[in-house]
């Protein structure tokens, strides 16, 4: 690989350096038709800020003025390996590089050039890659490299932009949605909504609740128990919801919201990141009604895919969805 002397790079090593390329990197982002929500500034911004990472190593690639690529990296400490990662790992379900494809061979090839460079590593481990990432595909010569499966993810592509949830999913799990809604309506008033500008902090503490709610019952605290993660989305929650990405579902009985949803509307899909319900209520299967409002939102609003995320909860198969894996890349230098 052979960088392009027309391109100039930089590393970037803190948060406040990070910050300043906000809105270049968000254009950077709207250029990339494969990124997802967890590569965007709003998202990854609010992680270094909530975990503070000790080492971030963000490398920033330019054409004459212009941002063309960005590899949100950073370097901790695992035994005695100084292991060099992407950014955003516990939050996100897909971790990437940006890179303009109108100059993707050459921005790729500079940014591995200041891998190579790095002397604070010495192993690389990129998990969580889509099968899209331009990390699977072009390596240089000077690293010994492996690849793997990493992750499981479940979705469903819709073909046509009908309406009619029947000709979409399988009867079967059409039928059970009927069914609980019917025995959610005989207990009372039923009321879906989602979280506005000043409703959103309220939205976000009902779901740590309920999450809590839901694993406490398993004897475990569940991921939303951890208070640097509450923290993250206290932070992107609302950045993502300027930006019209967030949508935090509620299902109310009589005025109290039983169950949530924390959905991620971004370009051609509705990703399904975080759910949270009163046991309490599972007879009534809120997170089911849920999903079935929010599959309805998103056929009506013309998305092409449902994105179910990590995981392979069988609540997923009956929705019809179909597996895919992410992927892992390990190297190491060759002495």
């Amino acid at each position: 690989m052979t960088a392009d002397v027309g391109l100039r790079a930089r590393v970037l090593r803190d948060l406040a350096s990070a910050e300043r390329l906000r809105a270049e990197w968000s254009d950077l982002w709207s250029r990339c038709s494969h990124a997802t929500t967890f590569q965007r500034p709003e998202w990854l911004l609010a992680w270094m800020r909530s975990f503070e990472p000790s080492h971030p190593f963000l490398i920033e690639v330019r054409r004459s003025d212009q941002l063309v690529g960005l590899a949100p990296l950073l370097v901790y400490q695992k035994g005695s390996d100084r292991v060099l990662a992407l950014m955003g790992g516990g939050v996100s379900d897909y971790l990437d590089i940006l890179v303009d494809p109108d100059f993707a061979d050459e921005t790729l090839a500079v940014i591995w050039n200041h891998i190579q460079q790095e002397p604070e590593w010495t192993m690389l481990d990129l998990t969580d890659l889509p099968g899209t990432s331009p990390l699977l595909h072009t390596w240089p010569d000077d690293f010994s490299f492996s690849k793997s499966a990493h992750d499981v993810c479940s979705g469903l592509t819709m073909s046509s932009r009908a309406d009619d949830l029947k000709k979409l999913f399988p009867f079967r799990q059409l039928r059970n949605l009927r069914n609980a809604r019917n025995r959610l309506q005989r207990a009372g008033h039923v009321h879906i909504e989602f979280a506005t500008r000043g409703s959103l902090p309220s939205f976000l503490d009902t779901l740590f609740h309920l999450h809590g709610q839901r694993w406490s019952r398993s004897g475990k605290p569940g991921v939303l128990a951890d208070p640097a993660i509450q923290s993250f989305h206290e932070v992107a929650a609302p950045q993502l919801l300027e930006r019209g990405v967030l949508r935090l579902y509620g299902l109310r009985l009589n005025g109290r919201i039983i169950a949530s949803l924390y959905t991620l509307f971004e370009r051609d899909t509705a990703c399904f990141y975080l759910q949270g319900f009163d046991p309490d209520y599972a007879r009534f299967s809120p997170g089911t009604q849920l999903l079935g409002s929010v599959i309805a939102d998103a056929v009506r609003e013309g998305k092409h895919r449902i994105d179910f995320l990590r995981g392979r909860e069988p609540y997923k198969q009956h929705w019809g969805a179909a597996e895919s894996s992410t992927f892992r890349v390990q190297a190491s230098r060759i002495p």
